[in-house]
């Protein structure tokens, strides 16, 4: 279906895309500008105003509005800023969407930007910029960025540098806002279960009275290209080295997407891509490499991103990466090659169909590019002639060693440099806190005002689907379910081991199996298997307890001919063996140079002590030393297995007898009995703190503590407890306190993570900076111990919408649909569970969920996590 455009007399662009899968939508407002409007004096500003759009306007909104207003509906809102572009969305429910549109129209021209609220909202963005500094790989491309375009805006910082946000006042924003915020430069995009007449009426009727900006001027920007090469290296405290290499290539206006996309499929686009097999399994120089565009308006950037095994290597690297697009210049794509790229770019299609939150993101920021509508889904419809012709130019123009410019990030070596990084550090860390102390929010968090006005409507009637159950002649259980919104198919085999099955001494073995299970078969070798599944647009991913493919429905048979193939027929090759051996030794170094990855593993080695759960899925690099073929042989023939698995498939399933030909596929899929795990019992550990020092900006703080199993009685009272404190969006309790503070960027919870036949965990998680460190484990640890006597019956009601709302999003696509399937099967639970969920929920008291939540929110029974600058 194409997207209908209307424009309104003020300038506003209206595009709708009906999409009745599910009775959500997706509500989002574009404004055309971004961090490069902003001139000397306003850098950062953009970015700024997307912050604080949501605090309020003048008229009709306090600060604690808008958040109210869409949790108490059962949505929830986010905005974004680019280079190019600011956007606000609202996903909803489809009852209540229209609730949106009075807000967006108020936020359009009456915004306020109060200095206390900034106050507060400054130190959460320096905290982002020190969030963003410890993600060195983005660090990286954007200090590229910042190196190639020296006299173009994508030079400075999307977020600008903290020295031009210090000094910021509301009536900076306020100009700035003035400037560029109004319907001419505006476009609302809506997708969703809507009638595209009412969306262009209700915009008519709550955006037709703003005036336009007759005399509003979009600025243009030049940048003078060279034949030229740079580069910028990094030097961070860590184990694994990344590299990346950069090529400038035409802006998204300039309509070449469909280039830049299918030409980074053939580079880099999965194991039968020419470089995968080039670096990764011909010259095993590289344990990983992917190749993706930045997509930008003016121009953007071709990134080929690797993981060197050995840093002496780069250069040659960098030369196989230039002789390989060489090649693709002279003798253009193969004919498959090509066909495997549009194959798998249909897929993606199929695949952004379930999604409406994508779908208008792309819309969106398509259309702002390039004045077409329809662009995100038709820039592909190109002749496979056109494409071969095409290619060849457009890489010979823009990739080439001449105009390469290279990224590195290195391992700190010498001791100076290790002592000159925490000076730096800790002078950042000083200024900033002398700034910024300056800047001291005196009010409380503002009431609701129009929140109180907002009806809660009835939902829509669905029906949730209901599998067909049914049992292969191998004891596999089958859970089928006709879903014909799209031509493809997903399955989901859910086996009865998972990871924590590994010996003690060989954890990661299972893992280790299910990258080998791909790495040849009896019929297919590595990469012939990569060919087959790839050529088809199918996806395969193996992970330890399981296996989900997606194929398009012509290739179903195949898809689990090949399926098949994988679970009985691996052959486990010496030299592929220590290939992924090596890959594996690389994902570790970069396992433990993310704190926010290696926290979790930590608090559950404290949480679950002689446990199970307390072993490192990933496993350790003495113990994937110790692994042997015969070990990856004995466990293939263990744990997969049909005994105890279920099979749930889900997608267009018309004309297919489903039962049969598995029968006829899998039905001689056999294997061993697998043997229950055992599991002691857990009891609540008492406190406890670790430090974990490793050089980065921010410090990762965590509590963590013992919760409850998925049938225990109170994880219900729980789960509603969750959506108060930490999942209901930016209204949650942790929300709250970062919005009266600005400790922290981004912060979650949960009493119910990783709940299910065995115990979850209890956990707080945010990353701060080490000068606010003491205030912020203070501010949370009496969260923690308070918050219960502070729960309120509002808060419930809105919780217990919240999740019922959300049932419906649980069935957006095939894959979903797929999981819900074999979460019930999981459980036990009846097949009229999500229909009845709301009502059980609501039987669920006040007091019910205080007195749940009190024995778990208690820091005396938590381990206290710090992993950064700390002793």
């Amino acid at each position: 279906m194409s997207i209908a455009k209307k424009v309104l007399s003020n300038g506003l662009t209206i595009l709708v895309k009906p999409s009745k899968i599910v009775p959500k939508v997706s509500v989002q407002m574009w404004y055309n500008v971004g961090s490069k409007d902003e001139h000397i004096g306003e850098k950062g500003i953009a970015h700024l105003i997307e912050h604080m759009i949501f605090k309020g306007t003048k008229k009709m909104l306090s600060e604690s509005d808008i958040k109210i207003v869409v949790h108490k509906l059962s949505g929830d809102c986010n905005a974004f800023t680019s280079y190019d572009y600011t956007g606000y969305k609202f996903n909803m429910p489809s009852q209540h969407w229209k609730e949106m549109l009075p807000i967006m129209a108020d936020c359009m021209i009456n915004a306020s930007f109060k200095d206390d609220h900034l106050n507060s909202e400054m130190k959460a963005v320096i905290q982002e910029l020190k969030m963003l500094k410890d993600n060195h790989t983005r660090q990286i491309a954007y200090d590229l960025l910042t190196t190639i375009f020296p006299d173009h805006p994508y030079h400075y910082p999307l977020i600008g540098y903290k020295q031009d946000l210090w000094s910021v006042s509301g009536a900076d924003l306020e100009r700035f806002y003035k400037k560029h915020y109004h319907p001419g430069n505006a476009t609302l995009v809506v997708v969703g279960d809507v009638d595209q007449k009412e969306v262009f009426d209700l915009t008519e009727k709550y955006f037709g009275h703003i005036p336009a900006d007759k005399n509003y001027k979009k600025e243009e920007f030049y940048h003078n290209q060279d034949i030229a090469s740079k580069s910028v290296t990094l030097y961070r405290d860590i184990q694994q080295p990344t590299g990346i290499i950069a090529f400038v290539i035409p802006g998204i206006k300039e309509k070449k997407s469909h280039l830049s996309d299918v030409s980074s499929i053939i580079l880099g686009g999965g194991k039968s891509s020419c470089l995968y097999k080039r670096l990764v399994d011909q010259e095993q120089l590289v344990s990983s490499i992917s190749v993706s565009p930045l997509d930008l308006f003016d121009y953007g950037l071709m990134l080929f991103i690797y993981s060197p095994k050995k840093v002496e290597d780069i250069p040659l690297i960098e030369q196989i990466i230039l002789d390989t697009v060489q090649s693709l210049v002279l003798l253009g794509p193969e004919d498959q090659e090509l066909q495997t790229a549009l194959n798998n770019a249909k897929m993606a299609e199929y695949n952004l169909l379930e999604n409406n939150e994508m779908q208008a993101y792309l819309i969106g920021q398509y259309y702002l590019s390039t004045g077409d509508p329809n662009y995100a889904f038709t820039y592909l419809e190109i002749p496979k002639e056109q494409f071969a012709k095409e290619l060849p130019l457009y890489l010979k123009q823009f990739i080439r060693p001449s105009v390469m410019h290279r990224g590195l990030i290195l391992p700190l070596i010498d001791d100076a440099d290790k002592l000159q990084l925490l000076s730096l550090q800790a002078a950042s860390d000083k200024q900033d806190n002398d700034i910024l102390s300056a800047r001291q929010r005196l009010t409380p968090i503002e009431l609701p005002k129009y929140a109180h006005d907002i009806k809660v409507n009835v939902p829509q009637d669905f029906n949730f689907p209901k599998a067909h159950s049914e049992m292969l002649s191998n004891g596999l259980k089958l859970l089928w379910y006709n879903n014909p919104e799209t031509p493809k198919i997903n399955l989901v085999l859910e086996l009865k081991a998972k990871s924590w099955s590994d010996p003690e001494d060989k954890q990661g073995l299972f893992s280790f199996l299910c990258r080998m299970m791909t790495e040849g078969t009896k019929n297919y070798s590595a990469d012939q298997l990569a060919h087959e599944l790839e050529s088809r647009g199918m996806s395969l991913a193996l992970y330890p307890g399981g296996i989900s493919m997606a194929m398009l429905k012509d290739d179903f048979e195949k898809g689990i001919e090949l399926l098949y193939e994988v679970l009985t027929c691996a052959t486990f090759p010496e030299d592929k063996v220590e290939k992924v051996r090596s890959q594996i030794y690389v994902g570790l170094k970069q396992f433990w140079d993310n704190p926010v990855a290696f926290s979790g593993q930590l608090a559950n080695e404290i949480v679950y002590k002689g446990h199970p759960f307390s072993k490192n899925s990933a496993g350790t690099i003495d113990s994937i030393t110790g692994i042997t073929r015969e070990d990856l042989l004995e466990c293939y023939g263990n744990v997969i297995s049909p005994d105890g698995a279920t099979l749930a498939l889900v997608g267009d399933l018309r004309d297919i007898d489903v039962q049969a030909l598995l029968d006829k596929r899998l039905g001689k899929w056999s294997g061993n009995k697998v043997e229950e795990q055992a599991y002691p019992s857990l009891s609540p550990i008492e406190h406890q703190e670790l430090n974990v020092p490793i050089n980065r900006d921010q410090v990762v703080l965590m509590f963590a503590g013992l919760s409850v199993d998925r049938n225990n009685p109170d994880f219900d009272k729980l789960l509603l407890f969750d959506q108060i404190f930490a999942e209901g969006g930016l209204h949650s309790r942790l929300m709250q306190l970062r919005e009266q503070t600005g400790l922290f960027y981004s912060i979650s919870g949960s009493t119910t993570l990783q709940a299910g036949k065995q115990p979850g965990m209890t956990m707080v998680r945010t990353m701060v900076s080490k000068d606010r460190l003491k205030e912020a484990e203070l501010a949370i640890k009496d969260l923690i111990n308070s918050v219960v006597d502070t729960l309120t019956e509002d808060e419930l009601v809105e919780a217990k919408n919240v999740i019922a709302n959300s049932l419906i999003g649980i069935f957006n696509s095939n894959a979903n649909i797929a999981q819900a399937f074999l979460f019930l099967e999981k459980y036990s639970f009846a097949s009229d569970y999500f229909d009845s969920r709301a009502k059980n929920l609501a039987k669920i008291s006040l007091y019910d969920v205080k007195e749940a939540a009190r024995k778990y929110m208690n820091s005396d029974f938590m381990v206290v996590l710090r992993i950064g600058r700390v002793d």
